[in-house]
C-alpha cells in the first residue's frame, strides 16, 4: 500500500505514465523506502493490534506518514538523480494516510471481533488487589477483561482449584507476595496454560532483558551495569544536541508568548530555577517557567506538588497541564545537565529521603535526568516514588535511540491530547 501510494501520486502528477527518468530511480530507491516503512511500523506500534484503540492506531499512522515523508525526501536527496516533485511527496503522504487507516481499521475490527472476553483472577493482599482491580475496571471495555475472582494469598486451595478447572483465562499476581508463593502460582498457571500478569518488584524489573549465559553446564543470568556505555552516552548526547538545536528556532515564538503570559498573570519572575539531581548524584539548577505564586514555599518548605495545589497560579495550571512550563529545560539539555529522555529530575531533599526508604533508588542516577521519559508519560500526581523507580529502571534496561524517539513522540501525543495529571516536583 505504501509503494502503491507513490505510484498513484506519480500517475496523478504526470496525468498518466510518468517519465522514465523519474520511475527508474524511484524503483531503485524502493528497497530503502520499504525498509524505513517497516522500521517506523515497528517504532509506532503498527505491527501489533493487541490492546490498541482506533484513536491510538490513527495517531500512530499519522506519525508514521510524517516520518516516512521526511525519510523519503532524505533518501532521494542522497541518492541524487531522482526527481521527486513536491506534489508527489505530499500526494503520496495523503494516500498513505488514507490507505493505512482503512487497512488498520479493518484489521483492528477483525481482531476485536475474533477476540473473546478473558475471565481474570487477581491474587494479592487487599490493598494491592483493589488497586489492580481499579486499573482493570477502566480497561474492561477496550481490553475485554472480566474480573471474575479476587483472592487473598492465603486462599491457595480456592484459586489453585479454579485455575485447574480452567474457570479463568488470565491471572494477575500482585506485588508484595513472597517469592516462593509467586513461583508456585506461576508454575501452576504455566502447567494449565494460563496467561499471567505479574506486578513486579523493583528487582524483578531489573531482570527484564537479562542475558542468559552458560558457565560450563550451569545457566547463569547476567545483569549488566544498568548504565549506558561510552558509545551510548556519546550518541545520546549527539542526538540531544541535534534535536534541541533543530527544535529551538521553532519554539522561540512560544517562549515569548508564554513568558509574557507568566509576567502578566501574576507578580514575580518569569523563570524559576531550582536544585535538582542528575547522573552521578550531581546537583544542578533546573530552569522552568514560573507556575506558582512568588515565594509559595517560603512557609511550607519543600513539598511535592499535588493535583489542585493552591500554590499554583491559574495560568501556571494551564502551563503544567500541557507541560509548557518545562520548555526552558532545553537549556539544561544544551548544557549537558539533562537529556531529552531519562528519569524525571528530583529535588535533593526528596532524592535523599527516597534513597533511604527505597532499595535501589539510586540506580536511576546512573543516567542523566530527562525532560521526558516513561515515568513522565505514564505517571500521575499520585504515582508513588517506588513505581516511578520501576519505570526508570525499565527505561535504563531497554535504552536505545529508537526508544528515545518513540518516547518523544508519545510525549507530543500526550501534550496534544491535553496532558496527564503530572507528577509532583
Amino acid at each position: 500500500m505504501v509503494i502503491l501510494s507513490y505510484v498513484i501520486a506519480f500517475f496523478v502528477r504526470f496525468s498518466g505514465v510518468p517519465p522514465e527518468n523519474n520511475m527508474e530511480p524511484f524503483l531503485a530507491s524502493l528497497p530503502l523506502i520499504s525498509l524505513s516503512f517497516l522500521a517506523y511500523s515497528d517504532i509506532f506500534g503498527l505491527l501489533n493490534f493487541s490492546r490498541k484503540t482506533r484513536r491510538q492506531i490513527i495517531a500512530s499512522i499519522f506519525k508514521l506518514v510524517f516520518m516516512q515523508a521526511l525519510t523519503t525526501t532524505s533518501i532521494t536527496f542522497f541518492l541524487r538523480g531522482f526527481s521527486f516533485p513536491r506534489s508527489v511527496l505530499i500526494g503520496s503522504a495523503a494516500i498513505q494516510a488514507a490507505l493505512l487507516s482503512c487497512w488498520n481499521g479493518v484489521m483492528l475490527a477483525v481482531r476485536s471481533r475474533l477476540a473473546k472476553v478473558s475471565d481474570a483472577m487477581i491474587i494479592g493482599n487487599a490493598n494491592d488487589s483493589a488497586a489492580v482491580a481499579n486499573i482493570l475496571s477502566h480497561m474492561t471495555k477496550t481490553e475485554k477483561i472480566n474480573i471474575k475472582y479476587v483472592f487473598e494469598p492465603g486462599e491457595k486451595k480456592k484459586y489453585n482449584g479454579i485455575i485447574k478447572k480452567s474457570l479463568v483465562d488470565a491471572v494477575f499476581v500482585c506485588a508484595g507476595l513472597s517469592e516462593d508463593l509467586k513461583m508456585e502460582i506461576l508454575l501452576h498457571c504455566m502447567n494449565y496454560r494460563k496467561e499471567v500478569f505479574l506486578i513486579p518488584e523493583v528487582f524483578e524489573i531489573a531482570l527484564v532483558n537479562a542475558d542468559v549465559i552458560h558457565l560450563d553446564e550451569t545457566p547463569v543470568i547476567h545483569l549488566d551495569t544498568y548504565s549506558l556505555s561510552f558509545e551510548q552516552r556519546l550518541f545520546k548526547r549527539l542526538f540531544d544536541l541535534a534535536a534541541t538545536l533543530a527544535a529551538l528556532p521553532l519554539l522561540l515564538p512560544f517562549f515569548a508568548v508564554i513568558a509574557a503570559g507568566v509576567k502578566l498573570s501574576s507578580k514575580g519572575r518569569v523563570f524559576y530555577s531550582q536544585d535538582r539531581v542528575t547522573s552521578g548524584g550531581r546537583i544542578y539548577k533546573i530552569y522552568k517557567f514560573r507556575t506558582m505564586y512568588e515565594g509559595a514555599e517560603s512557609l511550607t518548605g519543600p513539598v511535592l506538588a499535588s493535583e489542585g495545589d493552591e500554590r499554583v497560579t491559574p495560568y501556571g495550571g494551564i502551563l503544567r497541564r500541557y507541560h509548557l512550563d518545562e520548555l526552558p529545560q532545553l537549556i539544561n539539555v544544551l548544557k549537558g545537565e539533562m537529556s531529552l529522555v531519562g528519569p524525571r529530575s528530583e529535588r535533593p531533599y526528596f532524592a535523599e529521603r527516597f534513597s533511604r526508604d527505597i532499595n535501589g533508588y539510586d540506580i536511576r542516577n546512573n543516567v542523566k535526568a530527562g525532560l521526558t521519559g516513561y515515568a513522565q508519560i505514564f505517571g500521575n500526581y499520585g504515582t508513588e516514588a517506588e513505581l516511578k523507580l520501576k519505570y526508570d529502571i525499565l527505561y535504563i534496561n531497554n535504552y536505545s535511540l529508537l526508544l528515545d524517539i518513540k518516547l518523544i513522540f508519545q510525549t507530543i501525543d500526550t501534550i496534544i491530547k491535553g496532558g496527564r495529571k503530572r507528577q509532583g516536583g
